[in-house]
């Protein structure tokens, strides 16, 4: 089926009422820098790290930077400019070692994006939105900016270029105890998050600080703390 009808159809099945969008205050997010290590294999050994940055350009956007390394593979960065205080995307730019693997500009309607095939060449193409929608890469930081309590629940509209639309739905567990980072211990809510692919990923996040202190993806879990100087440029 080409493209744009199969995205329309997914779309139309994905998208959430433009009512039962949740409230976001991008305002909420910490920003500035947070290192995270990513547990390998064996004990006390480390698989990565992952840089989670926050800027703030203006009154009316951050950009949010994630950069990781995994066990000596390449270097992984995701830039995606944002708006506040929604953090509903602007422009996204994926990148592999510098090389520039997809580049998205968000219209209100549409997407228009640039992807670097496995050949080497870029091809420009454009889709269709459901209605608003966040970036699937920002998921941890939007669901930071939510009103949070025990028991909350969202269903947040969300879109990737290379996955087209979905839902992400969030559920906010329960109030626990967690380490900040070598801080000490803190409350933090443990939200769950399902995806598209009917995973489940874990986060803890501060109550204090609205910081992410950890993730969960399947078992591997990353944790607020760590070096990641060699991610830094």
């Amino acid at each position: 089926m080409p493209i744009v009808p199969a995205l329309l159809i997914w779309s139309a099945a994905t998208a959430v009422p433009t009512e039962n969008l949740p409230p976001i205050d991008g305002a909420l997010l910490p920003v500035g820098d947070a290192c995270y290590t990513v547990a390998g294999t064996e004990q006390d050994n480390s698989a990565g790290n992952v840089l989670r940055r926050v800027e703030r350009f203006d009154d009316k956007r951050l950009m949010i930077t994630i950069v990781s390394r995994f066990n000596g593979g390449p270097l992984l960065a995701s830039r995606i400019e944002v708006a506040l205080p929604s953090l509903r995307p602007i422009r996204t730019t994926e990148q592999s070692d510098g090389e520039t693997d997809l580049s998205v500009r968000y219209h209100d309607d549409r997407a228009r994006g640039t992807v670097r095939g496995a050949d080497g060449r870029r091809r420009t193409s454009e889709v269709p939105l459901p209605g608003p929608v966040w970036d699937d890469e920002t998921i941890e930081f939007v669901l930071a900016a939510l009103p949070l309590a025990q028991g909350a629940h969202f269903d947040l509209p969300v879109f990737h270029f290379d996955r087209g639309p979905g839902v992400t739905r969030i559920d906010v567990r329960r109030s626990v105890l967690a380490e900040e980072g070598g801080n000490g211990p803190t409350t933090a809510w443990e939200i769950e998050a399902s995806t598209r692919t009917d995973m489940t990923i874990n986060f803890l996040v501060s109550q204090t600080n609205r910081q992410l202190l950890a993730v969960d993806v399947g078992g591997v879990r990353s944790t607020l703390g760590g070096d990641c100087s060699e991610l830094i440029h």
